[in-house]
């Protein structure tokens, strides 16, 4: 069904081919895996199949991309997506109506499906991804998970036997995930050959047929059943990227003690919120946040985790209660001063024209900010890109960027809304570290995350947020507690 020979692309105005020399095939039923550290060239390598590189991004095409047969130079890109769907990393980047259920219809429609077979596909898509409760609701108040799961949703209305998934579980919560593999699992078995780049590796093991791992634009290793069984953690991770199995994490939080005792930075009492009347999305919420947390603020998607977060930096205001900052009252709209926030769509906090300005923007006048710059950046492992524009890295880089920034500002709470969602390993590791010290015995993080190996590898306190409330509140001292947590009350 895909087969690729000697695949590569440009981008227009680069001086370097972003992939180049990759050759691969992929039969009916079969799922692949492509997996690489951030900026290897997975996006653009789903690019070059679905044929938006060159059809919509400009730039020198090599080698032959082939969909059941076909050679996509020869195709519009309308007639390439009546053979592949692709679910984009950013989920927004492909709405194109204002509320869930016209969007799921939209594809169809303009392929002129009959109205009884678009009634009969979205009857099967709801029911499969459990998308009744949305289908009367806008994209302006779904969470960044519910958007994926409507992008996923989607495209398999389209019924394409090809289907290229760019890291599709980024921002969904564990037991969407788990979802997800059945998904995947029920296509492969109608037949569909499915494309997944992806960092986050364990909900495909015994799904996936096939690993590729890229570096620097072009694949390197090729992986195959037995052959994929004998690859354990470490293996994995010499590549940069994330293990099979996601309960094996356990060192970090065994080695120390959680920190605790700290000076209260920030305490919340009896914080209600809802968008709509009547609708509380934060129900009766209070907090106490001291230096030296590491707060890991989990949730299924929609239950109110990044409202709280709006809520603590001053993005939106309280109905009622009381939010403190060392033990002073703060309005909303002077909580920036002490908080610094990441949100979960990075594209929302760049607005330089390159990682340099982009940085500097705000910080003109602190004391070493060059120096301050240059070391951030090679801390993220961004410093060959300092000239880029930022709006061309990939979403891991992206990612890497707004938490350096905002590591640069030194304020005393970080809020880090799915600072992981697109990092593999190694990236992964290096955030755990710098959020480390960003902490320190002073300052204090919240981070809103669904990732247990981030988790374990830096928090030291975990929250769960249901229904709007907190129903869990403990320290993290070793692995039990939590993964008994994802597995009982999170799956």
């Amino acid at each position: 069904m895909i087969e690729l020979q000697n695949a590569g692309f440009q981008y227009q105005d680069r001086a370097q081919r972003s992939i180049g020399g990759n050759s691969c095939t992929a039969g009916v039923g079969e799922v692949i895996v492509i997996a690489g550290e951030s900026g290897c060239g997975k996006s653009t390598l789903l690019r070059r199949i679905n044929g938006l590189c060159p059809g919509f991004y400009e730039g020198i095409a090599e080698g032959k991309v082939l969909l059941a047969g076909q050679d996509v130079q020869n195709l519009r890109i309308g007639d390439i997506s009546r053979i592949a769907a692709t679910v984009f990393q950013n989920p927004d980047n492909q709405f194109f109506t204002l509320d869930v259920l016209s969007d799921l219809v939209f594809g169809c429609e303009n392929f002129g499906v009959p109205r009884d077979e678009i009634e009969r596909r979205l009857r099967s898509v709801v029911e499969t991804l459990s998308l009744e409760r949305f289908l009367g609701r806008k994209f302006s108040e779904l969470s960044g998970g519910e958007k994926q799961k409507i992008a996923i949703a989607s495209a398999l209305m389209l019924e394409c036997k090809i289907l290229l998934l760019d890291e599709p579980s980024a921002n969904l919560d564990y037991p969407s995930i788990a979802l997800l593999r059945r998904t995947i699992a029920a296509l492969k078995e109608r037949g569909y050959t499915i494309v997944v780049a992806e960092h986050r590796l364990y909900y495909l093991h015994g799904v996936c047929d096939q690993l590729v791992i890229m570096e620097q634009g072009t694949i390197v290793r090729r992986y195959r059943g037995a052959e994929m069984d004998m690859l354990d953690d470490k293996a994995l991770n010499a590549f940069g990227i994330r293990g099979f199995d996601l309960f094996h994490t356990r060192a970090a939080c065994e080695e120390a003690a959680p920190a605790v005792g700290g000076a209260e930075l920030l305490s919340l009492e009896h914080i209600s919120f809802g968008y709509v009347r009547g609708q509380d999305v934060l129900r009766d919420v209070s907090l106490s946040v001291r230096a030296g947390d590491r707060i890991a603020l989990l949730g299924h998607n929609g239950c109110g985790k990044s409202t709280l977060a709006k809520i603590i930096c001053g993005l939106l205001r309280e109905r009622g209660g009381r939010l403190c900052v060392s033990g002073a009252a703060l309005a909303a709209r002077r909580r920036y001063t002490a908080v610094s926030y990441v949100m979960q769509n990075v594209d929302f906090q760049i607005f330089g024209s390159s990682l340099y300005n982009d940085l500097l923007l705000g910080n003109e006048e602190a004391e070493d900010i060059d120096a301050r710059i240059r070391t951030v950046l090679a801390q993220f492992r961004l410093l060959p890109l300092i000239d880029e524009h930022p709006m061309r890295l990939s979403m891991g880089q992206k990612q890497r960027l707004v938490i350096a920034a905002a590591c640069l500002l030194r304020k005393r709470i970080g809020i880090f809304d799915e600072p992981t969602s697109g990092l593999d390993y190694a990236n992964m590791r290096t955030v755990c570290t710098l959020i480390d010290e960003f902490t320190g015995a002073e300052n204090a993080a919240i981070i809103i995350t669904h990732d247990y190996e981030f988790i374990m590898n830096s928090c030291n306190r975990v929250i769960l947020l249901e229904d709007g409330r907190i129903a869990e509140d403990f320290a993290l001292r070793d692995a039990t507690a939590l993964e008994g947590l994802f597995r009982e009350r999170i799956g």
